[in-house]
């Protein structure tokens, strides 16, 4: 069975700046994705090209085996991408939610279809079918153009930043109607986020960009340096609440290096727990526990500064006893386990 996307060299240029250079990336069909990165790091980019929005300046992509082209038909009526600014139509919520499926000259049980995406992300079609677009929250837009393309139901889900900017309660909405057509119908998400700890807690991969760059995969915290040479094949990054991320010296470029390290190298250490001569410690706050599925045991987010590490720990770990999210918590790693991209 041939992969749902394949990449092949792509690059990617706004104004003879190239902001996408990926020379090589498979996605299987039936796969979460998240995308994460700071902003310009490519991810709308990315989005836009495997939803056929644009073409790439540069290289090849396949879909389901297959050379595909900008407003392909065939490629269209499977995938659907909702960027971050999603304007509706100057219509009724019924009339934007429909709007793809008369497109598509597919009106069979329109209406039905209809109250039924509407059920999904939470306004019921009673309430909100004929309410105009100018009425609505912008939480409640939102969800509108989610149910307009649900309502397809895609092969390929594309979301940009779907709950930025959204109160709490239509982002969870907006969430389990995402996971709802994953479940479904087998759905492929693929979703640019700055939520971290939803990322994680759904996604099968996480892909990390940096200046239109695959950089790495998995939960890996990422670190941007500058990097301060300490000596002794040691250098050091300082985080904002004045402690150090400290690592071996990269074997090259030090100064452009990115620093990662996995979840599964972190430790969180007892309360009354010394660490090893071999360790380097970091204080933070606890900011999350979510279970891990599909590996089994915690994922906890430790926030120290500004920077948010993610630890993977078995759910026996005698550190997590009594320990709650918004607690001190510390953690523990050897630098010598710090990986670089250069």
């Amino acid at each position: 069975m041939a992969p749902l996307y394949q990449l092949d060299r792509i690059r990617h240029h706004y104004n003879g700046h190239t902001v996408l250079a990926i020379d090589d990336w498979t996605l299987s069909a039936g796969s979460i994705t998240g995308l994460v990165g700071a902003n310009g790091c490519g991810k709308s980019t990315l989005l836009k090209l495997l939803g056929f929005v644009e073409r790439p300046a540069e290289g090849e992509i396949l879909f389901n085996g297959r050379r595909t082209t900008p407003m392909d038909d065939a490629t269209r009526r499977t995938v659907v991408l909702l960027p971050q600014e999603s304007h509706l139509l100057k219509r009724t919520v019924f009339a934007n939610v429909a709007y793809g499926l008369r497109v598509r000259q597919d009106r069979h049980q329109e209406r039905e279809r209809v109250a039924q995406a509407l059920e999904w992300v939470g306004l019921p079609a009673d309430a909100f079918a004929r309410r105009p677009w100018f009425a609505l929250s912008g939480g409640e837009a939102r969800r509108v153009a989610l149910a307009a393309r649900l309502v397809l139901r895609p092969q390929v889900l594309l979301l940009d930043e779907p709950t930025t900017s959204v109160d709490g309660a239509s982002a969870q909405r907006m969430k389990a109607a995402a996971l709802y057509a994953h479940r479904q119908w087998g759905t492929s998400l693929i979703v640019a986020s700055h939520d971290l700890a939803w990322l994680h807690e759904i996604c099968h991969d996480v892909i990390h960009l940096f200046a239109g760059r695959i950089l790495g995969t998995g939960l890996q915290t990422l670190l941007f340096g500058p990097w301060l040479d300490l000596g002794a094949g040691r250098v050091a990054m300082a985080l904002t609440d004045g402690q150090r991320f400290v690592a071996l010296r990269p074997a090259e470029q030090a100064d452009a290096a990115v620093a990662a390290i996995d979840p599964r190298r972190l430790t969180l250490l007892c309360s009354d727990q010394a660490p090893s001569q071999a360790q380097a410690i970091m204080e933070g706050i606890l900011s999350s526990l979510t279970l891990d599925p599909r590996a089994g045991g915690i994922n906890a987010s430790v926030t120290v500064g500004h920077t948010e590490f993610r630890v993977h720990l078995p759910a026996d770990h005698p550190a997590l006893a009594g320990l709650t999210p918004g607690r001190a918590a510390r953690i523990a790693y050897a630098p010598e386990d710090v990986r670089w991209y250069a």
